[in-house]
């Protein structure tokens, strides 16, 4: 069982070894022109929703807990997001609890 200890020890060592992280300018990311904004407590998530290759935004919304969907109409590399639409099961919006 010591064996199996020490080898996640020495990966942990080595990473904090290596060189720190250097992050990008943050951005805010645009839905027609206008800054996407949830309000309080958004947890994106970018996958590719609706199988067509291009990674789209799902987000929480804090407000009545409704979850947003952005369809990606650009690329992987520059997503463009032109408009959202909340989830919804059999013509209701999906909500998630929220306060």
């Amino acid at each position: 069982m010591k064996p199996l200890l020490f080898i996640p020890l020495l990966l942990l060592a080595a990473m904090a070894a290596s060189a720190p992280f250097t992050f990008d300018t943050p951005y805010y990311l645009q839905c027609a022109g206008t800054t996407i904004d949830v309000q309080y407590y958004g947890a994106p998530c970018v996958v590719d929703w609706d199988g067509d290759g291009l990674k789209d935004l799902i987000t929480g919304q804090f407000y009545y807990g409704n979850i947003r969907f952005y369809k990606n109409e650009g690329t992987n590399e520059s997503p463009v997001f032109n408009s959202f639409a909340y989830l919804q099961a059999d013509g209701v919006n999906i909500t998630m609890g929220y306060g």
